[in-house]
C-alpha cells in the first residue's frame, strides 16, 4: 500500500516536470527549426486623432501558427503601467472586462495583420499600444509600438531652431523643437550625414495644446572650428524635419530662404466675397528659391487644393490660397512653411482673432482743415477707428461715393491691433486729394468683422459733415492718430531705402556688365 502511494507521488511528480519541460523542449525544437528565430511583430505609424474618431492599429505577424497561437494587444499611458487589452487569433477573440465596448480585434487574413480597431476615441486613450506574441503562457515578441494621440488641438508642423552658446571648453548646440501635437517623437543629432551620440534630451512637454521639446549637444571646440556641419534630425509622425548648423551657418546665416505671409486684401474680401493669401519665398540664390516646396496648414491640416504658384520676379516664389467668405469664416490658423532641399522648414503663421461676437464701435477722423495744404493735389489723410472691448481682427476697406453709392473698394494702410486703457483698437489710413474732398466726396470705411457672414454698416466723412469724431476719449484719439502717423512715415521711408537699394544695386550690376 505504502510503495503503490509512492509510485503515485513520483509519477505525479514526473508529468509536473514534463509538463513545465516541455515549453523549454519546444522553444528548443523551434529555435532548431528555425521557426522561433523568425517571428516578426511590425506595427503600423503612429497617428494624432480628434475626440470622437476612430484608430485603427495593425500589427503585421509573421514567424508562428496564427490559428492556434496568439497575439496580445496591451497600452501603456505616460508614466503608468501596462494595461492589458485582449488577445486573438483567427478564430478566437478575448477581451478584458475593461476594454469591450469600443475596442475590436480581427484578423486580415490577405496581409498577415492583427488589428485593433477603437471607435469614439476620447483623450484618455492617448497611449503607446503594443502587440505582443504569446508562446507558452509567457509574452516572448513585442512590437515596437504605435502611438496614438487624441487631442482637440490642430496637428501642426514642428518648428525647429538650432542655437549655439560658447562654453570654456567648447561649443553647445541646443535644438528647440516647438509646436508639434504629438509627444512621440524621435530625435537625433548628424555631423556630415553621419550619427552622433552623446546628446542630452528634454522630453516633450505639453504647452496649452501643443508639445515642445530640447536636445542638447556639446561639442569640443577643436569639432566645432571644423568644416563640419551638425543637423538637429526630428521625426514626428511618420516625417523628419531636418536644421542644420555649421560654424559659418549659425552666426552668418540665418537661412537661405525668407518666408513672408501676406495678410489678405480687404478689398478682395468686399470686391469679390473672397479671402485671398500669399505666401512668398525669397532669397539670394534663385536655385534654391525655385526649388522651395511651399505647403499650406489650415486649422492644423494640410491643404492641397485652392493653391496656385507664380514666379513673380528672380529670386522670389508665390504662392497663393483662395478662399469664399463663407469658409474663411471657419479659419483659426493658417501656417505657410517653405523647405528645400538641406533647408528646414521656415514657417509662417497666422492666427484669426474672432473676438466674441460684440459690436465694435466705428468712428472716422480727417486732420483738422488748417493742416491741409492749400493746393488743388494736397494730400487729404483719413483715419478710421475700430474700437472693441477684446481683441478682435478686421478687414476695411474704403469706398468714395459722389452722388450714389460706390461698389468699387479699395485698400488703405492698416495697422495691427493695438491694446489701449478701455480694449483694443485697430486704424486704417486711407488718402485722398484735396480736389476730391473739396469736392463734396463722401469717404467711407467699410468694416467685416473676421468670422461674422455679414459686414457692418458704413461710417462716412465727408467735408461738409465735417471731422466725425465721435471718440469719447480723446486722448486715445491723439495717441492712435501718432501712432498712424507714425507707421506712415516709417512706410514712406522703407519704402524710399527700398527704392535706393535697388537702384544703387542695378547700377553696381551695370557697372560689372560693362567692365
Amino acid at each position: 500500500m505504502v510503495r503503490s502511494t509512492r509510485l503515485l507521488c513520483v509519477g505525479y511528480s514526473l508529468v509536473i516536470v514534463f509538463f513545465y519541460d516541455f515549453c523549454l523542449l519546444s522553444n528548443i525544437i523551434s529555435l532548431l527549426s528555425g521557426v522561433l528565430g523568425q517571428i516578426k511583430l511590425e506595427q503600423s505609424p503612429s497617428v494624432v486623432k480628434k475626440p470622437g474618431e476612430a484608430a485603427k492599429l495593425s500589427c503585421s505577424v509573421n514567424g508562428f501558427d496564427k490559428a492556434n497561437e496568439f497575439v496580445h494587444w496591451t497600452r501603456q499611458k505616460t508614466g503608468k503601467t501596462l494595461e492589458w487589452i485582449g488577445r486573438q487569433s483567427l478564430s478566437w477573440q478575448e477581451y478584458s472586462s475593461s476594454f469591450q465596448s469600443r475596442f475590436t480585434l480581427s484578423y486580415d487574413v490577405s496581409s498577415s495583420s492583427a488589428d485593433l480597431s477603437i471607435r469614439s476615441l476620447t483623450e484618455e486613450d492617448s497611449a503607446l499600444y503594443f502587440c505582443a506574441h504569446t508562446h507558452c503562457d509567457a509574452l516572448d515578441y513585442w512590437g515596437e509600438g504605435t502611438r496614438v494621440t487624441v487631442t482637440s488641438g490642430a496637428s501642426c508642423t514642428p518648428k525647429l531652431t538650432v542655437l549655439s552658446v560658447t562654453t570654456g571648453d567648447g561649443q553647445t548646440l541646443v535644438c528647440v523643437i516647438e509646436d508639434f501635437s504629438s509627444e512621440n517623437l524621435l530625435i537625433k543629432w548628424k555631423r556630415n550625414s553621419n550619427e552622433v551620440s552623446g546628446h542630452n534630451e528634454w522630453p516633450p512637454k505639453k504647452l496649452g495644446d501643443s508639445y515642445s521639446a530640447a536636445s542638447v549637444l556639446k561639442l569640443k571646440s577643436s569639432d566645432w572650428d571644423s568644416d563640419a556641419v551638425y543637423s538637429c534630425e526630428v521625426t514626428h509622425l511618420g516625417k523628419t524635419y531636418t536644421k542644420k548648423a555649421s560654424k559659418d551657418q549659425i552666426f552668418n546665416v540665418t537661412s537661405p530662404i525668407t518666408v513672408t505671409l501676406k495678410p489678405l486684401s480687404p478689398k478682395k474680401m468686399f470686391n469679390n466675397n473672397q479671402a485671398e493669401l500669399e505666401c512668398v519665398v525669397s532669397g539670394q540664390d534663385n536655385d534654391i528659391v525655385s526649388g522651395t516646396e511651399i505647403t499650406w496648414e489650415i486649422n492644423g491640416e494640410l491643404m492641397r487644393s485652392k493653391i496656385k504658384e507664380a514666379t513673380m520676379f528672380e529670386g522670389s516664389k508665390h504662392s497663393i490660397i483662395t478662399f469664399n467668405s463663407s469658409d474663411w469664416r471657419t479659419v483659426s490658423k493658417v501656417r505657410c512653411s517653405a523647405a528645400a532641399e538641406d533647408v528646414g522648414p521656415v514657417i509662417q503663421d497666422l492666427t484669426v482673432n474672432k473676438g466674441d461676437g460684440t459690436e465694435p464701435k466705428v468712428t472716422v477722423h480727417v486732420l483738422p482743415e488748417k493742416d491741409i495744404g492749400q493746393e488743388a493735389s494736397a494730400q487729404v489723410t483719413l483715419v478710421c477707428l475700430v474700437s472693441s472691448d477684446v481683441l478682435q481682427d478686421y478687414y476695411i476697406a474704403w469706398t468714395e461715393d459722389v452722388g450714389q453709392s460706390s461698389s468699387v473698394y479699395y485698400d488703405g494702410i492698416d495697422f495691427p491691433p493695438r491694446k489701449t486703457k478701455n480694449g483694443y483698437s485697430v486704424v486704417s489710413v486711407y488718402a485722398t486729394n484735396k480736389d476730391k474732398w473739396s469736392g463734396g466726396y463722401v469717404f467711407y470705411c467699410n468694416v467685416w468683422p473676421a468670422g461674422r457672414g455679414n459686414r457692418m454698416k458704413p461710417s462716412g466723412v465727408s467735408r461738409a459733415m465735417g471731422n466725425a469724431t465721435e471718440c469719447g476719449d480723446e486722448d486715445e484719439y491723439s495717441s492712435l492718430w501718432f501712432t498712424a502717423s507714425s507707421f506712415l512715415s516709417l512706410f514712406i521711408f522703407s519704402l524710399s531705402y527700398s527704392l535706393m537699394l535697388t537702384l544703387k544695386k542695378e547700377k553696381k550690376q551695370q557697372k560689372k556688365h560693362h567692365t
